[in-house]
């Protein structure tokens, strides 16, 4: 024992310590460079394909098509890294107009989902529904070197003709009655190509779909049944309409790849007529008097109620029954902060919840019996409201706009005097033709029209529509809190 610890004594353990761990990681970064540098040293280069054919539908995009698999190939015994790059052509090409793709360093797969490689072939300019040879390259290049290789399958594709990505409804049963400018967009479903959804209120009337705004052709018409599409490219070709007989809320559903639609008719909302009552309001708590909502015109579920509100509470009432007996509508506590959305039916009144306005002042108040939600806003009238279209002034030109004035006693109405001719126009509240407007509430209301809508982003893009036998010189009063607009003819 004594002669073990003198020889353990007079070791350097420190040093003997470091030398063990320049050895492990010696071991270790060698093994490391085999594995990135030196598998297969001289393996031939090899390319495959997980199929021999491939027929893309776009009713699986997402899914996998094919991959591109290849061996490591060789790095001619230099111990330097090799990095591949996958190159596709059509057959006979020489791969002169190939896609080529850098697959890097330790790379040996490349898949393909069925959209990536539809897009790639129709870029190839292989026709749709018709079957192809694509040719598959694989060059490898030993880094630091002029060393390489390279290697070449085949496979045979039938790629497809995608469907629009944009869909558009038109017609004078739609919001925007025939003006293909400004038609109405569906939603696409982003995981289910030509898949689209809308909706909103439609007039007794026709309608089909058209793929482009301000383009009639092509074109998705009703088919052989009210259920089916059929794809029109020509004025020649039948113009077959689909058509609304009773106006009213619809949900429309379009599905592109099997040519179908559905157009279910919506339920009427439950209530046609809403009130309010509360001290906050202007009639306070005055049951056989109540202030009355505004039902919106173009969607009877929107209630709304702008007004100069005091401090106090108010509840929504719908006199199903008698008096304080009857439905509200409450919020779902007592008293909930007014940036709080949630809103329920109480049968009977009871339990008695309110809403709160802390702050007298003015607000917009929106209640969607469809969505059962209630935004309650603060409201600031704008310091500048503006006129344009073809029928003021200056047209279009929303550079130079026409200024409302500003009532000096009122600051929610503005008003402009002077000639409208045969035409459209707007009120914008900024130079701007994506900004915020004031617009009528369904499209193409005349010099008759009494009420007006804030609209934010301009979309739906609806106008008044003055005619011939209607232009003249005017006076327009509007009211921006109130929302109304008055036409007075001079």
């Amino acid at each position: 024992m004594e002669n073990i610890y003198n020889l353990s004594k007079g070791v350097n353990w420190p040093y003997a310590l470091l030398l063990l761990l320049v050895t492990l990681l010696g071991i270790s970064c060698k093994t490391d460079i085999y594995d990135e540098f030196d598998q297969s040293v001289n393996a031939p280069l090899a390319i495959s394909t997980s199929k021999d054919a491939v027929v893309l539908q776009e009713s699986l995009a997402a899914s996998e098509a094919v991959a591109f698999n290849w061996t490591t190939g060789s790095n001619y015994g230099t111990n330097n890294s090799i990095s591949y790059t996958l190159y596709l052509d059509r057959q006979g090409n020489n791969f002169q107009n190939a896609v080529a793709t850098d697959m890097g360093k330790a790379s040996f797969q490349k898949k393909y989902s069925v959209k990536e490689l539809n897009d790639l072939l129709l870029g190839l300019n292989l026709m749709p529904g018709v079957e192809a040879t694509l040719e598959a390259k694989v060059v490898s290049n030993v880094s630091g070197t002029d060393l390489s290789d390279s290697t070449i399958t085949t496979l045979k594709v039938t790629p497809y003709q995608p469907v629009t990505t944009t869909l558009f409804l038109i017609g004078d049963a739609a919001p925007n009655d025939w003006n293909a400018d400004e038609a109405t967009p569906l939603k696409l479903n982003p995981s289910a190509p030509g898949r689209f959804t809308w909706q909103g209120r439609l007039k007794a009337g026709e309608f089909k779909f058209i793929t482009t705004k301000g383009a009639f052709l092509p074109s998705y018409n009703k088919g052989t049944s009210p259920t089916q599409l059929v794809y029109r490219t020509a004025d020649a070709q039948p113009d077959d309409k689909f058509t609304i007989t009773k106006a009213g809320l619809y949900a429309i559903s379009v599905n592109l790849l099997d040519m179908t639609v559905s157009i279910v008719e919506g339920s009427a909302p439950p209530y046609s007529e809403l009130w309010i009552v509360g001290d906050a309001t202007p009639n306070g708590w005055n049951i056989d008097n109540p202030n009355k909502l505004r039902v919106d015109r173009s969607n009877p579920y929107v209630f709304t109620y702008n007004e100069v509100l005091k401090a106090g509470e108010f509840k929504i009432p719908t006199f199903t029954g008698n008096g304080w007996a009857g439905d509200f509508y409450m919020p779902l506590v007592n008293n909930p902060d007014l940036s709080s959305t949630g809103v329920q039916l109480v049968r009977g009144g009871t339990p008695d919840l309110k809403w709160k306005i802390t702050t007298p002042g003015a607000y917009k108040i929106k209640l969607d019996l469809e969505t059962m939600k209630i935004n309650i806003t603060p409201f600031i009238p704008p310091t500048q409201i503006w006129l344009v279209g073809d029928a003021t002034p200056n047209g279009w030109d929303i550079g130079n706009a026409t200024p409302l004035v500003r009532d000096a006693a009122n600051p929610n109405v503005f008003t402009y005097t002077g000639a409208l001719k045969a035409g459209e126009f707007k009120f914008p509240l900024q130079k701007d033709f994506t900004g915020d407007y004031y617009m009528p509430v369904t499209p193409n209301e005349d010099a008759t029209s009494t009420e007006m809508k804030f609209v934010p982003g301009g979309q739906p893009d609806n106008k008044w529509r003055i005619s011939a036998d209607q232009a003249g010189n005017y006076k327009i009063t509007i009211d921006v809190l109130h929302e109304t607009i008055q036409f007075q003819k001079q």
